[in-house]
Protein backbone atom coordinates (compact mmCIF):
# COMPACT_ATOMS: atom_id res chain seq x y z
CA UNK A 1 0.00 0.00 0.00
CA UNK A 2 1.38 3.36 -1.14
CA UNK A 3 1.89 5.70 1.78
CA UNK A 4 -0.15 8.91 1.95
CA UNK A 5 2.15 11.91 2.16
CA UNK A 6 0.52 14.88 3.83
CA UNK A 7 0.79 18.22 1.85
CA UNK A 8 1.65 21.45 3.55
CA UNK A 9 -1.30 23.80 4.11
CA UNK A 10 0.41 26.49 2.03
CA UNK A 11 0.55 24.19 -1.01
CA UNK A 12 -3.12 23.30 -0.66
CA UNK A 13 -4.00 26.98 -0.52
CA UNK A 14 -1.92 27.77 -3.62
CA UNK A 15 -3.64 25.03 -5.62
CA UNK A 16 -7.06 26.31 -4.55
CA UNK A 17 -6.13 29.87 -5.56
CA UNK A 18 -4.93 28.66 -8.98
CA UNK A 19 -8.20 26.76 -9.60
CA UNK A 20 -10.22 29.85 -8.63
CA UNK A 21 -8.16 32.04 -10.96
CA UNK A 22 -8.69 29.68 -13.90
CA UNK A 23 -12.42 29.64 -13.22
CA UNK A 24 -12.80 33.45 -13.16
CA UNK A 25 -10.16 34.74 -15.65
CA UNK A 26 -10.19 34.64 -19.48
CA UNK A 27 -8.81 31.43 -20.87
CA UNK A 28 -5.63 31.21 -22.87
CA UNK A 29 -7.82 30.63 -25.93
CA UNK A 30 -9.73 33.84 -25.18
CA UNK A 31 -6.45 35.77 -24.99
CA UNK A 32 -5.42 34.37 -28.34
CA UNK A 33 -8.76 35.37 -29.87
CA UNK A 34 -8.33 38.94 -28.58
CA UNK A 35 -4.82 39.09 -29.97
CA UNK A 36 -6.07 37.78 -33.31
CA UNK A 37 -8.73 40.51 -33.45
CA UNK A 38 -6.15 43.16 -32.59
CA UNK A 39 -3.72 41.89 -35.22
CA UNK A 40 -6.47 41.68 -37.85
CA UNK A 41 -7.44 45.36 -37.41
CA UNK A 42 -5.13 48.33 -37.14
CA UNK A 43 -5.43 52.09 -37.37
CA UNK A 44 -2.65 54.59 -37.93
CA UNK A 45 -3.08 58.39 -37.89
CA UNK A 46 -0.57 61.07 -38.83
CA UNK A 47 -0.84 64.87 -38.83
CA UNK A 48 0.08 66.28 -42.23
CA UNK A 49 -0.50 69.94 -41.39
CA UNK A 50 -2.50 71.86 -38.78
CA UNK A 51 -6.09 70.80 -39.44
CA UNK A 52 -5.17 67.97 -41.85
CA UNK A 53 -4.69 64.35 -40.77
CA UNK A 54 -4.11 61.15 -42.68
CA UNK A 55 -5.48 57.86 -41.33
CA UNK A 56 -4.86 54.34 -42.60
CA UNK A 57 -7.26 51.62 -41.48
CA UNK A 58 -6.36 47.98 -42.15
CA UNK A 59 -8.88 45.16 -41.80
CA UNK A 60 -6.87 42.03 -42.59
CA UNK A 61 -9.80 39.68 -42.07
CA UNK A 62 -11.98 40.99 -44.92
CA UNK A 63 -9.33 42.11 -46.17
CA UNK A 64 -9.80 45.87 -46.71
CA UNK A 65 -7.56 48.92 -46.61
CA UNK A 66 -9.10 52.35 -46.09
CA UNK A 67 -7.33 55.70 -46.41
CA UNK A 68 -8.83 58.84 -44.88
CA UNK A 69 -8.00 62.54 -45.06
CA UNK A 70 -9.75 64.60 -42.38
CA UNK A 71 -9.78 68.30 -43.26
CA UNK A 72 -10.63 71.10 -40.86
CA UNK A 73 -11.39 73.98 -43.24
CA UNK A 74 -11.78 76.31 -40.25
CA UNK A 75 -7.97 76.24 -40.27
CA UNK A 76 -5.94 77.97 -43.02
CA UNK A 77 -6.84 75.13 -45.41
CA UNK A 78 -9.01 75.23 -48.51
CA UNK A 79 -10.81 72.40 -50.26
CA UNK A 80 -10.56 72.95 -53.99
CA UNK A 81 -11.34 71.15 -57.24
CA UNK A 82 -9.17 71.20 -60.34
CA UNK A 83 -9.33 70.23 -63.99
CA UNK A 84 -6.38 68.10 -65.09
CA UNK A 85 -5.28 70.71 -67.62
CA UNK A 86 -5.80 74.28 -68.73
CA UNK A 87 -8.62 73.27 -71.08
CA UNK A 88 -10.47 70.23 -72.45
CA UNK A 89 -9.58 67.50 -73.14
CA UNK A 90 -7.74 67.08 -69.87
CA UNK A 91 -6.31 63.96 -68.24
CA UNK A 92 -3.41 63.62 -65.81
CA UNK A 93 -2.32 61.59 -62.80
CA UNK A 94 -3.78 62.77 -59.50
CA UNK A 95 -0.28 63.43 -58.17
CA UNK A 96 0.44 65.66 -61.17
CA UNK A 97 -2.77 67.66 -60.67
CA UNK A 98 -1.91 68.09 -56.98
CA UNK A 99 1.64 69.22 -57.73
CA UNK A 100 0.52 71.76 -60.32
CA UNK A 101 -1.88 73.29 -57.78
CA UNK A 102 0.59 73.22 -54.87
CA UNK A 103 -1.79 70.99 -52.90
CA UNK A 104 -0.93 69.26 -49.64
CA UNK A 105 -3.14 66.30 -50.54
CA UNK A 106 -5.57 65.15 -53.20
CA UNK A 107 -7.90 62.40 -54.36
CA UNK A 108 -9.21 61.69 -57.83
CA UNK A 109 -12.44 63.44 -58.73
CA UNK A 110 -15.40 62.98 -61.05
CA UNK A 111 -16.00 60.15 -63.49
CA UNK A 112 -14.79 61.12 -66.97
CA UNK A 113 -15.37 60.36 -70.63
CA UNK A 114 -12.86 58.54 -72.79
CA UNK A 115 -12.37 61.81 -74.65
CA UNK A 116 -11.07 63.42 -71.45
CA UNK A 117 -13.91 65.49 -69.98
CA UNK A 118 -15.65 65.32 -66.60
CA UNK A 119 -18.88 63.36 -66.83
CA UNK A 120 -20.90 66.00 -64.95
CA UNK A 121 -21.11 69.77 -64.72
CA UNK A 122 -17.88 71.32 -63.45
CA UNK A 123 -17.28 74.74 -61.89
CA UNK A 124 -13.71 75.87 -61.18
CA UNK A 125 -12.83 79.17 -59.53
CA UNK A 126 -16.17 80.60 -60.58
CA UNK A 127 -15.69 79.72 -64.25
CA UNK A 128 -18.14 77.23 -65.72
CA UNK A 129 -16.00 74.61 -67.46
CA UNK A 130 -18.98 72.69 -68.81
CA UNK A 131 -22.59 71.74 -68.37
CA UNK A 132 -23.66 68.14 -68.91
CA UNK A 133 -26.71 66.19 -69.94
CA UNK A 134 -25.66 63.64 -67.29
CA UNK A 135 -27.12 65.30 -64.20
CA UNK A 136 -25.74 63.18 -61.34
CA UNK A 137 -24.93 64.91 -58.05
CA UNK A 138 -22.59 67.80 -57.30
CA UNK A 139 -20.43 68.39 -54.23
CA UNK A 140 -19.63 71.97 -53.27
CA UNK A 141 -18.41 73.95 -50.27
CA UNK A 142 -19.48 77.59 -49.93
CA UNK A 143 -16.76 80.22 -50.18
CA UNK A 144 -17.23 81.15 -46.52
CA UNK A 145 -16.85 77.43 -45.72
CA UNK A 146 -20.06 77.42 -43.70
CA UNK A 147 -22.14 75.05 -45.83
CA UNK A 148 -21.64 71.86 -47.84
CA UNK A 149 -23.81 70.63 -50.69
CA UNK A 150 -24.51 67.13 -52.02
CA UNK A 151 -27.33 67.52 -54.55
CA UNK A 152 -28.11 67.63 -58.29
CA UNK A 153 -27.06 70.95 -59.85
CA UNK A 154 -29.61 73.35 -61.33
CA UNK A 155 -27.66 74.05 -64.51
CA UNK A 156 -28.85 77.39 -65.88
CA UNK A 157 -26.96 79.64 -68.29
CA UNK A 158 -28.53 82.66 -69.97
CA UNK A 159 -27.74 85.54 -72.31
CA UNK A 160 -29.45 88.92 -71.95
CA UNK A 161 -29.36 91.47 -74.76
CA UNK A 162 -30.20 94.96 -73.52
CA UNK A 163 -33.31 95.06 -71.37
CA UNK A 164 -35.04 92.18 -73.15
CA UNK A 165 -35.89 88.81 -71.59
CA UNK A 166 -32.99 86.40 -71.10
CA UNK A 167 -32.33 83.61 -73.58
CA UNK A 168 -31.55 80.14 -72.32
CA UNK A 169 -28.18 78.71 -73.32
CA UNK A 170 -28.76 74.97 -73.48
CA UNK A 171 -25.15 73.77 -73.66
CA UNK A 172 -21.87 75.16 -72.36
CA UNK A 173 -18.75 73.48 -73.77
CA UNK A 174 -20.93 70.39 -74.13
CA UNK A 175 -21.03 69.67 -77.84
CA UNK A 176 -22.73 71.34 -80.79
CA UNK A 177 -26.29 72.66 -80.54
CA UNK A 178 -29.24 70.55 -81.61
CA UNK A 179 -32.41 71.88 -83.17
CA UNK A 180 -34.06 74.17 -80.64
CA UNK A 181 -30.80 74.86 -78.76
CA UNK A 182 -28.22 77.61 -78.32
CA UNK A 183 -24.74 76.41 -77.35
CA UNK A 184 -21.90 78.42 -75.81
CA UNK A 185 -18.22 77.76 -76.34
CA UNK A 186 -15.35 79.23 -74.31
CA UNK A 187 -11.56 78.77 -74.34
CA UNK A 188 -11.94 76.15 -71.57
CA UNK A 189 -13.69 73.89 -74.09
CA UNK A 190 -10.42 73.64 -75.98
CA UNK A 191 -10.21 71.25 -78.90
CA UNK A 192 -12.71 68.88 -77.31
CA UNK A 193 -15.68 71.23 -77.64
CA UNK A 194 -15.00 73.80 -80.39
CA UNK A 195 -17.70 75.96 -82.00
CA UNK A 196 -19.45 74.03 -84.79
CA UNK A 197 -18.99 74.34 -88.53
CA UNK A 198 -21.86 75.55 -90.72
CA UNK A 199 -23.69 77.31 -87.90
CA UNK A 200 -25.19 80.69 -87.15
CA UNK A 201 -22.89 82.15 -84.53
CA UNK A 202 -21.95 85.30 -82.63
CA UNK A 203 -18.53 86.03 -81.17
CA UNK A 204 -18.56 87.98 -77.89
CA UNK A 205 -15.59 89.75 -76.32
CA UNK A 206 -15.53 90.53 -72.57
CA UNK A 207 -16.04 94.17 -71.61
CA UNK A 208 -15.68 93.54 -67.86
CA UNK A 209 -14.36 90.80 -65.54
CA UNK A 210 -16.82 88.15 -64.41
CA UNK A 211 -18.23 88.56 -60.91
CA UNK A 212 -20.78 86.95 -58.57
CA UNK A 213 -24.35 87.70 -59.59
CA UNK A 214 -26.39 89.99 -57.32
CA UNK A 215 -28.39 87.01 -56.03
CA UNK A 216 -25.16 85.29 -54.99
CA UNK A 217 -26.12 81.98 -56.61
CA UNK A 218 -23.96 82.25 -59.73
CA UNK A 219 -21.78 84.53 -61.84
CA UNK A 220 -22.23 87.00 -64.69
CA UNK A 221 -20.07 88.86 -67.16
CA UNK A 222 -20.62 91.68 -69.64
CA UNK A 223 -19.61 91.20 -73.27
CA UNK A 224 -19.65 93.17 -76.52
CA UNK A 225 -20.78 91.56 -79.78
CA UNK A 226 -17.83 91.51 -82.17
CA UNK A 227 -19.46 89.73 -85.12
CA UNK A 228 -22.38 87.54 -85.97
CA UNK A 229 -23.62 85.64 -89.00
CA UNK A 230 -23.94 82.18 -90.51
CA UNK A 231 -20.49 80.80 -91.29
CA UNK A 232 -19.12 77.65 -92.90
CA UNK A 233 -16.04 77.84 -90.67
CA UNK A 234 -16.23 77.95 -86.88
CA UNK A 235 -15.55 81.20 -85.06
CA UNK A 236 -12.54 81.23 -82.67
CA UNK A 237 -13.18 81.31 -78.94
CA UNK A 238 -9.79 82.78 -78.02
CA UNK A 239 -10.35 85.65 -75.64
CA UNK A 240 -14.12 85.43 -75.82
CA UNK A 241 -17.29 83.34 -76.05
CA UNK A 242 -19.08 82.01 -79.13
CA UNK A 243 -22.85 81.43 -79.19
CA UNK A 244 -24.07 79.07 -81.93
CA UNK A 245 -27.36 77.68 -83.24
CA UNK A 246 -28.50 75.43 -86.09
CA UNK A 247 -29.31 77.51 -89.24
CA UNK A 248 -32.95 78.13 -90.18
CA UNK A 249 -34.20 77.79 -86.58
CA UNK A 250 -35.73 80.27 -84.19
CA UNK A 251 -32.56 80.10 -82.09
CA UNK A 252 -30.49 81.06 -85.14
CA UNK A 253 -32.70 84.14 -85.60
CA UNK A 254 -32.03 85.04 -81.96
CA UNK A 255 -28.27 84.83 -82.49
CA UNK A 256 -28.50 86.83 -85.72
CA UNK A 257 -30.48 89.56 -83.93
CA UNK A 258 -27.39 90.48 -81.90
CA UNK A 259 -25.99 93.78 -83.19
CA UNK A 260 -22.20 94.15 -83.50
CA UNK A 261 -20.96 96.64 -80.93
CA UNK A 262 -23.93 96.06 -78.62
CA UNK A 263 -23.74 94.61 -75.12
CA UNK A 264 -24.68 91.13 -73.94
CA UNK A 265 -24.61 89.81 -70.37
CA UNK A 266 -23.95 86.11 -69.82
CA UNK A 267 -24.95 84.50 -66.53
CA UNK A 268 -24.21 80.98 -65.27
CA UNK A 269 -25.23 79.11 -62.14
CA UNK A 270 -25.45 75.59 -60.74
CA UNK A 271 -27.99 76.77 -58.20
CA UNK A 272 -25.64 76.82 -55.20
CA UNK A 273 -25.28 79.94 -53.06
CA UNK A 274 -21.81 81.50 -52.70
CA UNK A 275 -20.08 78.56 -54.42
CA UNK A 276 -17.00 79.00 -56.61
CA UNK A 277 -16.12 75.34 -57.15
CA UNK A 278 -18.33 72.29 -57.74
CA UNK A 279 -17.57 68.74 -58.86
CA UNK A 280 -19.90 65.95 -59.95
CA UNK A 281 -20.23 62.33 -58.93
CA UNK A 282 -22.82 60.03 -57.43
CA UNK A 283 -24.68 58.47 -55.89
CA UNK A 284 -25.20 60.24 -52.58
CA UNK A 285 -24.13 57.72 -49.94
CA UNK A 286 -25.14 59.39 -46.69
CA UNK A 287 -27.68 62.11 -45.94
CA UNK A 288 -28.58 63.36 -42.46
CA UNK A 289 -26.46 60.58 -40.99
CA UNK A 290 -28.33 57.78 -42.79
CA UNK A 291 -27.32 55.37 -45.58
CA UNK A 292 -29.41 56.51 -48.57
CA UNK A 293 -27.90 54.29 -51.27
CA UNK A 294 -31.12 52.28 -51.57
CA UNK A 295 -31.33 49.44 -54.08
CA UNK A 296 -28.13 49.24 -56.09
CA UNK A 297 -27.97 47.00 -59.16
CA UNK A 298 -25.07 46.45 -61.56
CA UNK A 299 -21.35 45.74 -61.55
CA UNK A 300 -20.62 49.16 -60.10
CA UNK A 301 -22.54 48.25 -56.95
CA UNK A 302 -20.31 45.30 -56.00
CA UNK A 303 -17.00 45.41 -54.18
CA UNK A 304 -14.72 47.81 -56.02
CA UNK A 305 -12.05 50.39 -55.26
CA UNK A 306 -13.83 53.54 -54.06
CA UNK A 307 -13.25 57.27 -53.67
CA UNK A 308 -15.68 59.59 -51.93
CA UNK A 309 -16.11 62.85 -50.08
CA UNK A 310 -18.07 63.46 -46.89
CA UNK A 311 -18.73 65.93 -44.11
CA UNK A 312 -19.03 65.42 -40.34
CA UNK A 313 -21.38 67.17 -37.95
CA UNK A 314 -18.48 69.33 -36.74
CA UNK A 315 -17.92 70.63 -40.28
CA UNK A 316 -14.72 68.67 -40.91
CA UNK A 317 -14.48 67.15 -44.38
CA UNK A 318 -13.56 63.56 -45.18
CA UNK A 319 -11.78 62.37 -48.32
CA UNK A 320 -11.82 58.57 -48.39
CA UNK A 321 -10.21 55.99 -50.67
CA UNK A 322 -10.74 52.22 -50.36
CA UNK A 323 -8.40 49.90 -52.23
CA UNK A 324 -9.99 47.01 -54.13
CA UNK A 325 -9.69 44.27 -56.78
CA UNK A 326 -6.65 42.89 -54.94
CA UNK A 327 -7.85 39.74 -53.09
CA UNK A 328 -4.95 39.37 -50.65
CA UNK A 329 -4.60 43.11 -50.08
CA UNK A 330 -8.05 44.71 -50.23
CA UNK A 331 -11.30 43.56 -51.84
CA UNK A 332 -12.90 47.00 -52.03
CA UNK A 333 -16.37 47.97 -50.87
CA UNK A 334 -19.93 47.80 -52.13
CA UNK A 335 -21.89 51.07 -52.25
CA UNK A 336 -23.61 50.16 -48.99
CA UNK A 337 -20.30 49.18 -47.38
CA UNK A 338 -18.81 52.47 -48.54
CA UNK A 339 -21.73 54.36 -46.97
CA UNK A 340 -21.13 52.35 -43.78
CA UNK A 341 -17.45 53.36 -43.76
CA UNK A 342 -18.44 57.02 -43.93
CA UNK A 343 -20.97 56.54 -41.14
CA UNK A 344 -18.33 54.92 -38.91
CA UNK A 345 -16.11 57.93 -39.61
CA UNK A 346 -18.88 60.20 -38.34
CA UNK A 347 -20.17 61.51 -41.67
CA UNK A 348 -23.58 63.15 -41.80
CA UNK A 349 -23.35 63.51 -45.59
CA UNK A 350 -21.25 61.78 -48.25
CA UNK A 351 -21.03 61.31 -52.01
CA UNK A 352 -19.35 58.74 -54.22
CA UNK A 353 -16.71 59.88 -56.73
CA UNK A 354 -15.02 57.94 -59.53
CA UNK A 355 -13.61 54.62 -58.34
CA UNK A 356 -12.04 51.50 -59.83
CA UNK A 357 -8.57 52.07 -61.22
CA UNK A 358 -9.01 55.82 -60.74
CA UNK A 359 -9.08 55.62 -56.93
CA UNK A 360 -5.95 57.40 -55.74
CA UNK A 361 -4.90 59.37 -52.67
CA UNK A 362 -1.83 61.58 -52.70
CA UNK A 363 -0.22 63.27 -49.68
CA UNK A 364 2.80 65.56 -50.13
CA UNK A 365 3.39 64.07 -53.56
CA UNK A 366 3.33 60.45 -52.34
CA UNK A 367 0.65 57.96 -53.39
CA UNK A 368 -0.70 56.55 -50.13
CA UNK A 369 -2.86 53.70 -51.45
CA UNK A 370 -2.31 50.93 -53.99
CA UNK A 371 -4.28 51.75 -57.20
CA UNK A 372 -5.78 48.62 -58.72
CA UNK A 373 -4.29 49.36 -62.17
CA UNK A 374 -0.82 48.93 -60.67
CA UNK A 375 -0.12 52.62 -61.29
CA UNK A 376 -1.98 55.90 -61.21
CA UNK A 377 -4.68 56.26 -63.84
CA UNK A 378 -4.86 59.54 -65.76
CA UNK A 379 -8.06 61.25 -64.64
CA UNK A 380 -9.90 64.41 -65.66
CA UNK A 381 -10.38 66.12 -62.29
CA UNK A 382 -9.24 65.99 -58.68
CA UNK A 383 -10.31 67.19 -55.24
CA UNK A 384 -7.48 69.07 -53.53
CA UNK A 385 -6.50 70.27 -50.06
CA UNK A 386 -4.62 73.55 -50.40
CA UNK A 387 -2.34 74.90 -47.65
CA UNK A 388 -4.06 78.31 -47.72
CA UNK A 389 -6.53 80.39 -49.73
CA UNK A 390 -7.32 79.34 -53.30
CA UNK A 391 -5.10 81.56 -55.50
CA UNK A 392 -7.63 81.26 -58.33
CA UNK A 393 -10.33 83.08 -56.37
CA UNK A 394 -10.48 86.66 -55.07
CA UNK A 395 -9.96 86.97 -51.33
Amino acid sequence: MKPIIPRPASLVAAVALLLTSLATSPSVADDRDDQAVRSAYSRFTKTIAPGLTFTKIVDRKTPRRIFVLTVDIARPLTLDVALAGARLPARARTSRIAKRAGALAAVNGDFFTLAGAPLHAFLQDGQLVQTSTVIGVSFAVSKDEQSTTFQPPAQLTTARFGTGPPWTIDRWNDGPPGVGEIAAFTPLGGTLSPPPLAACSARLLPSAPFAPSPAGDGFEQAFTVEQRGCFEASLPTSGGVVLSAVPATGEALQVLSLVPGSGVTLRWTLGFANVWDAIGGGPVLVSDGVDVVGTCVGSGCGRNPRTGVGVRADGKLLLVVVDGRQPKWSVGATMHEFAGIFLKLGATGAMNLDGGGSSTMVVNGEVMNRPSDGEQRRVSTAVLVLPGPDPGEPS
